[in-house]
């Protein structure tokens, strides 16, 4: 699968809670989306908000990882551009 199709994999809400059986540095594994073992986007439930949570892992965010897990982090946030989403950056804050 290429990473393209591994977002859409996990974007998708019949296949979201399906791994993907890749052995890339991008995975979706329990319903979560992994860059590396660190994971970057969960869809969560919460009072108020049904969506997709981004962990940003950007240097100006959560802090950057690796540069790969950075890319990884800007194809799910352009991936989810009109879905309902939210981003948690900095101490927890969400925008």
């Amino acid at each position: 699968m290429t990473n393209e199709q591994i977002i859409n994999h996990f974007t998708s809400a019949f296949t979201r809670g399906d791994n993907t059986t890749s052995r890339k540095a991008l995975k979706v594994r329990d319903g979560k989306l992994y860059s590396y073992n660190l994971v970057i986007a969960e869809y969560v439930i919460e009072e108020g908000f049904q969506g997709i949570l981004i962990h940003d892992h950007w240097a100006k965010g959560l802090g950057m990882v690796s540069s790969t897990t950075s890319q990884h982090v800007g194809m799910i946030l352009r991936a989810t551009k009109f879905f309902p989403r939210k981003v948690k950056s900095e101490e927890g804050a969400m925008f």
